[in-house]
């Protein structure tokens, strides 16, 4: 993708709003359509591990990208590595005895790799349910079964790790990687939002939205996100068959009013207060763009609701 500046997106949504945000849904929409194209030439069952920091939009990405499989005849399931945590009990602890769900090692990996052996090799397998109102695996597992050329969509953000996917066999498999890569700079040719910046704003809006956090709270838990994505992500998206580009560049200016209102709630007194007015600063100098020309199947739905 060529390099995008705030100046060309301020631009392209003051003259014609219309056509740039129907342009950047495009560009998404055929990077997946390119994906699908590889992952039908599977002639039997075959596993799609898609894997993507926080708020890179794998959810979305993965339910499209299934829904385009299904259109092309063939069945798809989805497969979510969270139902495979540990009893809150068994999770790997920090220093201070807190409980880290970050680390592939919260899951129960030698779980995981049976059941999607067993997906492939036999169509069926019992697949665990977790409750995250208890913390812990639900009693009843649901029985999947699938068809002989049944696709199925792993997603999670351990899904490139090794400890899960070299047990299995590449022959049957297709590693994607799911992130904002993209970076948007200012007229000085320097990064005004890092590829992180972006990922944090959409989290912080649909966290405070959906998961009734605070910003001060969604702060907090970046410090370790972060950390997990440098540990137990980022050394392995190198093994990715194809890397898909989650940016839509008008994003920030439909995000800008209510992300500055957000960041607005923090006060002096906090830890967090001069990066919160920098991510203010940065913003204001976005072009507003009303939600209504979001289309319905966009990705930014995810985020904004």
């Amino acid at each position: 993708m060529p390099k995008i500046t705030k100046a060309i997106i301020n631009n392209e949504i003051k003259t014609n709003p219309v056509n740039y945000v129907s342009e950047c849904e495009n560009r998404y929409f055929r990077s997946l359509e390119n994906v699908v194209k590889r992952i039908l030439s599977f002639e039997n069952r075959c596993l799609v591990m898609l894997a993507g920091p926080s708020s890179s939009g794998k959810t979305t990405t993965a339910g499209i990208i299934m829904e385009l499989i299904k259109a092309q005849g063939r069945n798809a399931i989805m497969v979510s590595l969270d139902d495979f945590y540990k009893e809150q009990s068994e999770a790997p602890k920090f220093e201070d005895g807190s409980p880290d769900f970050e680390t592939v090692h919260a899951l129960n990996v030698p779980q995981i790799v049976d059941c999607l052996h067993r997906l492939i090799d036999t169509g069926e397998c019992s697949m665990p349910v977790f409750d995250f109102i208890t913390k812990s695996p639900k009693q009843n597992a649901k029985h999947l079964k699938i068809g002989a050329d049944d696709v199925v969509i792993v997603e999670g953000l351990h899904a490139l790790n090794p400890l899960i996917t070299e047990p299995l066999s590449d022959e049957d498999m297709l590693k994607l990687y799911v992130s904002v890569s993209s970076r948007i700079y200012n007229s000085e040719d320097k990064v005004e939002f890092t590829k992180r910046d972006i990922r944090f704003i959409r989290r912080m809006i649909r966290d405070y939205h959906f998961r009734g956090s605070s910003v001060e709270f969604t702060f907090y838990l970046w410090k370790g996100v972060r950390r997990g994505e440098d540990e137990y992500l980022f050394p392995f998206t190198e093994n990715a068959d194809i890397k898909i580009d989650s940016i839509h560049p008008y994003e920030l200016c439909v995000y800008k009013e209510q992300a500055i209102k957000l960041l607005g709630h923090i006060g002096k007194d906090s830890e967090y207060y001069e990066t919160a007015r920098n991510y203010i600063e940065r913003l204001s100098g976005m072009l507003n763009l009303s939600e209504s020309y979001v289309p319905d199947t966009s990705l930014l739905h995810e985020f904004i609701g």
